[in-house]
C-alpha cells in the first residue's frame, strides 16, 4: 500500500475507525424544515462510500425554540425529526463509516426588544452568551448541552465533537482577550477552561463514559492579546484530564477566518505544526486540520508522528472518493479543491445554496445519476474549454460516440488563464484534472478543428453541444477603438505590454485580480468600478486578501464611476454625482461583462435536430456554473 500510515485502523477512544481520514464539519444547510432531505442524504452517503472513517455532522438544535435558527438547522426533539437523523447514520454506517455530532451551542441569544448587556443587530438584539450570561444559565447550557450528547448517542451518533474553536461560545470563554469575566469562569486558564471541562465531565456523566468526546479546539487565535499556542498545551492537558478522547487541533477567531478557513494566499497545511505541539504533551489521539490536499502530505503528517489523524472538508467536497482513490494508488484521478472559496462557502452559488466549484456533482448527489443511455448517439461537442469537457466525458460515460471539436491547439479555453493571477496556482488543478479526465474518456478529440456549419452538417451527428465560451464586452464609447484599448484576455492570452499608467475597467473578480497581477512599482493602476463596491461576487476571505494586497501596492479604485470617452493618453469619467475626472492613461484595459459567444448556436438551429448551448455559450458565469452547465447537459442526452 503507498499510504500505509493513512490506512490504518485507528481509534477514537471506543470507537475503531477503518482509517486516518476525518471529514471535518461541512455544515451543508441542505435541511428542509429541520429534516434530513434526500439532498443532505446522498450528499454523506457519496462521502462515507467514498471511504471516509468518520464524518463530523453539523450540531442539531439542543434547545429549541430558544436556540434555533431556522428550517436549515436539524432537530431531535421529536420522534419526526430524530428519525430523519437516524436514516442518515443508517446511510453513513451502511457505507462503513462512523459519524460525530458536533456539539455547540450558539453564541448569542436573540431578543425581539432591548434587554441589558444586548446589541442591536438589523431588527433583533443580541446578547452575547460568553460574557452575558450567569453562572447559573452557564449551569442551564451544560445541562441542556450534555443531554444533547445523551441524545445523540440515543440515536445512533458514535460521539460527539465539542466546538472550543472558530470563535464561537466556548472558544470565547478560553480566549484571554475574548472572555472579560470576573467569576470562576473568567481570569485564570483554568477558570476560562472550567466551562468546557465541566461539559465534557456532564457528557461523559450523561451519555456513558465510553461514548466518544473528541474536541475542536482552538490553539492560537492569531490576534494580539488572544490564546497562543503556549496556553492551548495547557488547556489540551486539562482537557485529557477531564476525559476527552480526541483533540483537533484547530485555530482562528471570527477576526482570523482566513486560518481556520485558507484560501489561495495560505500554503498547505498551515495548522499542523499546532496539532504536532499538542500532541507532544497529551496522550490521547491528536487531529491535524487545515488545507491538507494531499494523500502523501497525510500519510507523512501521521506517518512522521505529527499528529494522528487528519481532518479535511474541502478536499472531500471537490471529491467524495478521495480517500478511496488514494488506497487504490490512483493519485492522478483525485479532483482536487482549488482552495476558491467561490461555491462552497458563506451563502454558496446564489439560488443553488452549497456545492463545488470544481465537483459539478457536489449537492446534486440526489438528482443527476450517470447512467447507461437507452440509445446510443453520436454527440459532436464544439469547445473544449471547461463546460465542453465535463459535457463530452459524461456524454461517453453514458454510452454515446463523442468527438470534441476545439480550434486553438490547446484545451482549456479561459481555464488555461485562471492561474496566472497572484496566488490561484491551484486553479491549474482544475484543468489538470479535466484534461486527465478527457484522456482516460472514450471521447476522440480533434484539436485546432474549426466548426463551420457546413463541417458540422457533413459530420452528421444526433447531437451537437455547443460550448463556444463568451467573448469580451467592449463599451460603446468615442475612443474605444483607440490603440491604448484592449481587454482584459488579451493581456494574458496575447501578452499584450502593458502599460505604466493602466486603468481597468471594471471591479469585478477579474478586474481586481488583474490590477493586482499588473500592479508592480512606477505604475499607476486605477480600477473604475460603475457599481458602489468591487468584488460584489467574491466571497469575504479571498476578497479581504485581495484589497489588502491592491492597497499596499498603491492601486486606486473609483466605484460608482463610468467611462465616457477616449482621447490619445486621457479617460474621461462622470461619477454617480456628476462630477467629471480625466485620468492620464497609456494602456486602457476592459474587464466587464463578457458576452455569450453563441453564433453557432444561432446558426445550427433548424439545421441539426438537436442543438444545445452549455457554460459561457449560453450565460457566463464561473467555473462551477460551466460544469454544472456541461454536466446537466450531458446527462439529458
Amino acid at each position: 500500500m503507498k499510504f500505509p500510515h493513512l490506512f490504518e485502523p485507528g481509534n477514537i477512544g471506543e470507537c475503531r475507525l477503518k482509517n486516518r481520514i476525518i471529514m471535518a464539519l461541512f455544515p451543508t444547510k441542505y435541511a428542509t424544515e429541520s429534516k434530513v432531505n434526500p439532498r443532505m442524504m446522498e450528499f454523506y452517503r457519496a462521502r462515507a462510500r467514498g471511504g471516509v472513517g468518520l464524518i463530523v455532522l453539523d450540531c442539531v438544535c439542543l434547545d429549541y425554540p430558544r436556540a434555533y435558527k431556522g428550517t436549515k438547522e436539524l432537530r431531535f426533539d421529536r420522534d419526526e425529526y430524530a428519525q430523519s437523523i437516524s436514516a442518515l447514520l443508517g446511510v453513513i454506517h451502511a457505507e462503513g463509516s462512523k459519524a460525530f455530532m458536533q456539539l455547540n451551542y450558539p453564541k448569542e441569544r436573540v431578543f425581539d426588544k432591548e434587554v441589558p448587556g444586548a446589541r442591536k443587530k438589523g431588527g433583533v438584539w443580541t446578547l452575547p452568551l460568553a460574557n452575558g450570561m450567569s453562572e447559573e444559565e452557564a449551569a442551564e447550557i451544560l445541562e441542556i448541552m450534555a443531554n444533547g450528547a445523551k441524545s445523540a448517542r440515543a440515536i445512533g451518533y458514535d460521539g460527539v465533537e465539542i466546538q472550543a474553536s472558530y470563535g464561537d461560545l466556548i472558544a470565547q470563554l478560553l480566549s484571554p482577550l475574548l472572555n472579560t469575566r470576573n467569576d470562576r469562569m473568567g481570569g485564570s486558564l483554568e477558570n476560562r477552561t472550567r466551562f468546557l471541562t465541566q461539559l465534557i465531565n456532564k457528557v461523559k456523566e450523561y451519555a456513558g463514559p465510553d461514548f466518544p468526546v473528541m474536541v475542536k479546539l482552538v490553539c492560537n487565535e492569531f490576534v494580539p492579546g488572544g490564546l497562543n499556542i503556549e496556553e492551548a498545551k495547557l488547556i489540551a492537558r486539562l482537557v485529557e484530564d477531564a476525559g476527552a478522547d480526541a483533540i483537533v487541533a484547530n485555530a482562528g477567531n471570527k477576526s482570523t477566518k482566513s486560518v481556520t478557513i485558507p484560501c489561495h494566499e495560505s500554503p498547505p497545511g498551515p495548522l499542523v505544526d499546532l496539532a504536532t505541539q499538542i500532541k507532544s504533551l497529551v496522550k490521547i489521539p491528536v487531529v491535524a486540520i487545515g488545507k491538507i490536499n494531499a494523500p502523501n502530505m497525510a500519510d507523512d503528517i501521521i506517518g512522521e508522528n505529527r499528529a494522528d489523524f487528519v481532518a479535511m472538508a474541502r478536499a472531500l467536497v471537490a471529491d467524495p472518493d478521495f480517500p478511496r482513490k488514494a488506497e487504490s494508488d490512483m493519485e492522478d484521478d483525485i479532483r482536487g479543491c482549488v482552495y476558491c472559496l467561490e461555491d462552497c462557502a458563506e451563502k454558496g452559488y446564489p439560488k443553488l445554496g452549497r456545492c463545488c466549484t470544481v465537483n459539478p456533482f457536489c449537492g446534486f448527489e440526489h438528482c443527476w445519476k450517470v447512467s447507461a443511455a437507452p440509445e446510443t448517439k453520436k454527440v459532436l461537442v464544439v469547445g473544449g474549454g471547461p463546460a465542453g469537457i465535463q459535457a463530452a466525458i459524461i456524454c461517453s460515460q453514458k454510452g454515446h460516440e463523442v468527438e470534441l471539436w476545439e480550434r486553438e491547439v490547446e484545451l482549456g479555453g479561459q481555464a488555461k488563464l485562471a492561474s496566472m493571477a497572484p496566488f490561484k496556482e491551484e486553479m491549474s488543478e482544475a484543468l489538470r484534472y479535466l484534461k486527465h479526465s478527457l484522456a482516460k474518456s472514450q471521447v476522440k478529440v480533434s484539436l485546432g478543428r474549426q466548426a463551420e456549419v457546413s463541417d458540422i452538417i457533413d459530420f452528421d451527428p444526433d447531437v451537437v453541444i455547443v460550448a463556444t465560451g463568451s467573448r469580451p464586452t467592449l463599451l460603446n464609447i468615442p475612443g474605444i477603438d483607440s490603440d491604448t484599448v484592449t481587454d482584459v484576455r488579451s493581456l494574458y492570452e496575447k501578452n499584450v505590454t502593458a502599460g505604466q499608467k493602466i486603468v481597468i475597467i471594471g471591479g469585478g473578480d477579474t478586474g481586481c485580480e488583474t490590477a493586482d497581477w499588473l500592479a508592480a512599482p512606477g505604475r499607476e493602476i486605477t480600477v473604475v468600478e460603475v457599481m458602489s463596491q468591487v468584488l460584489c461576487h467574491m466571497k469575504k476571505i479571498p476578497s479581504q486578501h485581495l484589497l489588502s494586497r491592491l492597497a499596499d501596492k498603491g492601486v486606486t479604485i473609483l466605484t460608482e464611476t463610468e467611462p465616457t470617452s477616449i482621447d490619445k493618453d486621457n479617460l474621461h469619467l462622470k461619477r454617480k454625482d456628476g462630477q467629471e475626472v480625466v485620468l492620464e492613461a497609456d494602456q486602457v484595459v476592459f474587464s466587464i461583462c463578457p458576452e455569450p459567444e453563441n453564433t453557432l448556436l444561432t446558426a445550427l438551429e433548424g439545421k441539426v435536430e438537436h442543438v444545445v448551448g452549455v457554460g459561457d455559450a449560453v450565460c457566463p458565469g464561473n467555473l462551477g456554473s460551466a460544469l454544472r452547465s456541461g454536466t446537466e447537459a450531458a446527462l439529458r442526452i
